[in-house]
């Protein structure tokens, strides 16, 4: 909800010809530890209501949800109707998209924030840098991993879908971002580093619908990134 804007998809949204986006979902599947009213409002809402589903998230003994209980394991979850998520539309209602974040969730020298050309956009989208998360067993929690593109909901060759999408990109103004949700500088505990938090990153998404961020190309890399974006006090993460 970024800047006024309204939540619309969580998953399984597609971009066609001319900036048209559909979705498929009526709600969302979110990730929940460590969820306060503060780090993510609606998300939060949504969580607590009588009809939404939690998944791995333990009780305390008066019966009340703790989001910070990790004694099973972090890979809380919630499964919230899109009713329950104040100001959510619903994909339909959309009428087109002036831009796309790829995220990446990094630990290194990836900013929070980059600007891409449609070249770099196809080779960032297949770069698809996560951390994985305790789904994946005690291993693989905390490894950064790298899932091509919409993987695993494209069946087809890699390929494929990066070069449909430098395809979709041809012939509109539809500007695409890279997003680190991660830390910049090194891992948490390294003291080099900062934490990409969330009020940052909503921040950065407000200033790129709304303008305001002042870019600059980076020598190394070739892609643009922020020399200063409203509401953000760089602290190493731009």
């Amino acid at each position: 909800k970024a800047g006024g804007g309204a939540p619309v998809q969580d998953d399984f949204v597609s971009l066609f010809p001319g900036k048209k986006v559909y979705g498929t979902e009526a709600g969302t599947f979110a990730k929940v530890y460590g969820l306060t009213p503060e780090s993510e409002p609606a998300v939060w809402h949504g969580s607590i209501q009588p009809g939404s589903y939690l998944e791995n998230v333990a009780l305390d003994a008066d019966g009340r949800v703790d989001f910070f209980d990790r004694s099973h394991t972090e890979n809380s979850r919630a499964v919230i109707s899109a009713a329950d998520i104040p100001g959510m539309i619903y994909p339909a209602e959309v009428e087109e998209a002036d831009f796309v974040l790829i995220l990446n969730r990094n630990a290194s020298i990836i900013p929070a924030v980059a600007r891409l050309t449609p070249d770099q956009a196809a080779a960032y989208f297949m770069l698809g840098e996560t951390t994985g998360t305790s789904a994946g067993g005690k291993a693989e929690a905390g490894k950064f991993l790298r899932v091509p593109g919409t993987n695993p909901f494209f069946a087809y060759r890699h390929e494929w879908q990066a070069n449909r999408f430098r395809d979709l990109l041809d012939g509109t103004d539809m500007e695409v971002f890279l997003l680190n949700t991660g830390r910049v500088g090194g891992v948490d505990g390294d003291e080099r580093s900062a934490k990409v938090t969330p009020a940052i990153s909503a921040a950065i998404v407000a200033a790129i619908a709304h303008g305001g961020i002042d870019w600059e190309t980076d020598p190394d890399f070739g892609y643009q990134v922020a020399a200063s974006v409203p509401g953000v006090e760089d602290g190493g993460v731009l």
